[in-house]
C-alpha cells in the first residue's frame, strides 16, 4: 500500500484539561504546500510543534514516509522549524551569514564553496546580503525574521514548518517573498507547512488550505473549493468576506428552493447541486444561515437602466458606508426589512466614485453564489466573537 508522505492518524494533544489538538488524521503527500489558517488559539502553532517533535502527542501518531516519529527526536527528523518568537531563535553571538549556514556548515556534506554559494543565493532571496556580518541585536524584527527563514531555507530539510514566516515585514516584500519561497520549495520538491493569518497570502501560495479551530480540521482542501464551497458555517465565514443572513424554509420551486430572510424571500440551489455538506432534509421549520461572499454580489446604481436576469434575489438598499482599500472598495449596504442589519459588497475602487454615502443601489445575488447551512442564528454570534 503507497502511503502518504506525511500522515497524521488519531492525534491529540491536551495540555491539563483542554485538547489543543483533537481527533486529528491527515495525509499530505511529498512536496505539497499546505497552509494552516485559523483564529488564535486554534491550535496551528502546537500542530507545528507535534510534527516537529517539540510537543510529545497525548495520544495518536505521526508518520513520514511509512516512518513512525513519535520517538524520534527532532535533530533526527530532519525538519526545519521556524518559530514564532520574538528573536526567532537565531544564535546572538553568530552574524546574519554564520546564522544563514550554520545547518549546511555543520552537516559537512557540501563544499566550502557550494555552502558559500548557498549563503549567497538565499540571503540575495532575503534582500539581507549587504547585512551579513551585521548580529541579530543589530537587526529590526523583520530582518531577523527573514534570517532565520533563510537559515530554515539553508537547512535543506526533508520538511519546512513555518510558522507566520512572513508577519513582520512590509506588504511589498510579503508579496514577493510569499511567491518566491513558494517556487523555491516546489523547484526543491520540499514538503511545507505554512501557518499564516493572511487569506490572500495562502490563497496565493498553497497546494492546500488546511483550517482548523478549537484543535478540530474544520475544511481540508484546495483554497478555490473551501472559497466557492465551504463546507461548514465556520469556513464559510472564516475564509473571504461573508455575509451571513439569517432565514427559514418556506417552499420548494421548480429553480430552487425559496426561502425567508426578515420581509424578503431568497432563492436557493439545493445542496446536492452546490455541493455543501448535506444535513437531512428534515428543516421545514428550522433556521438556516445563509453565506454569501461580498465580492459575488452585483450592485448597481438604482438609476441606472439595467434590468437584472433572473429576477430573483433582486433588492434594493442604500449605501450607509463605504470604504476605499487600494484595488477594492467595501460598501456597507442596508436592505430594508432584510434579517441581516448590513450588507456588505466588494466592488473595484475605480467604480467607488458611483456609490457616495446615500446612494440608492439594486442588488442581484445570483442563485449559485449562496451557500446554506442548517444552523440556528446563536451559532453565527459565537463566530462573530472568536
Amino acid at each position: 500500500m503507497v502511503r502518504a508522505y506525511i500522515e497524521i492518524q488519531n492525534l491529540k494533544k491536551r495540555f491539563g484539561k483542554l485538547y489543543a489538538i483533537q481527533d486529528f488524521n491527515l495525509e499530505i503527500e511529498r512536496g505539497e504546500y499546505v497552509v494552516i489558517l485559523g483564529p488564535t488559539g486554534a491550535g496551528k502553532t502546537t500542530l507545528l510543534k507535534l510534527i516537529a517533535g517539540l510537543v510529545k502527542p497525548t495520544s495518536g501518531n505521526i508518520y513520514k514516509n511509512g516512518e513512525l516519529l513519535n520517538n524520534i527526536p527532532p535533530e533526527k527528523r530532519n525538519f526545519a522549524y521556524l518559530p514564532q518568537t520574538s528573536d526567532y531563535s537565531l544564535f546572538p553571538y553568530m552574524d546574519v551569514w554564520e546564522n544563514t549556514v550554520f545547518s549546511p556548515k555543520m552537516k559537512g556534506d557540501k563544499p566550502w564553496e557550494e555552502v558559500i554559494a548557498l549563503g549567497d543565493e538565499i540571503l540575495d532571496l532575503v534582500n539581507l546580503r549587504t547585512r551579513y556580518n551585521a548580529y541579530p541585536d543589530e537587526l529590526s524584527g523583520g530582518m531577523m525574521q527573514r534570517v532565520a527563514l533563510a537559515r530554515a531555507i539553508a537547512a535543506d530539510a526533508d520538511v519546512f514548518l513555518l510558522d507566520e514566516p512572513l508577519r513582520a515585514l512590509d506588504a511589498r516584500l510579503r508579496i514577493r517573498l510569499r511567491t518566491e519561497i513558494r517556487k523555491l520549495v516546489t523547484d526543491l520538491e520540499k514538503t511545507t507547512f505554512h501557518v499564516t493569518h493572511d487569506q490572500e497570502e495562502a490563497i496565493a501560495v498553497a497546494d492546500r488550505v488546511l483550517i482548523i479551530n478549537e484543535g478540530k480540521i474544520v475544511q481540508f482542501d484546495i483554497p478555490e473549493e473551501i472559497y466557492n464551497y465551504p463546507s461548514t458555517l465556520f469556513a464559510a465565514y472564516f475564509f473571504g468576506t461573508t455575509n451571513l443572513i439569517p432565514a427559514t424554509k418556506v417552499r420548494n420551486e421548480t429553480n430552487g428552493k425559496v426561502v425567508r430572510a426578515g420581509e424578503h424571500n431568497i432563492t436557493i440551489k439545493p445542496k446536492d447541486i452546490i455541493r455543501s455538506i448535506d444535513k437531512e432534509e428534515k428543516y421545514l421549520t428550522e433556521e438556516l444561515v445563509l453565506a454569501i461572499k461580498a465580492e459575488k454580489i452585483l450592485v448597481t446604481p438604482l438609476r441606472a437602466n439595467i434590468n437584472p436576469d433572473p429576477k430573483v434575489n433582486v433588492f434594493e438598499g442604500t449605501v450607509e458606508q463605504a470604504f476605499f482599500l487600494g484595488k477594492w472598495a467595501n460598501l456597507a449596504i442596508k436592505v430594508e426589512g432584510l434579517s441581516k442589519k448590513e450588507l456588505h459588497v466588494i466592488i473595484p475602487s475605480s467604480d467607488l466614485h458611483q456609490y457616495d454615502v446615500g446612494t440608492n443601489v439594486r442588488l442581484e445575488i445570483p442563485i449559485d453564489n449562496i451557500s446554506y447551512f442548517i444552523e440556528p442564528w446563536e451559532e453565527v454570534k459565537k463566530l462573530e466573537m472568536t
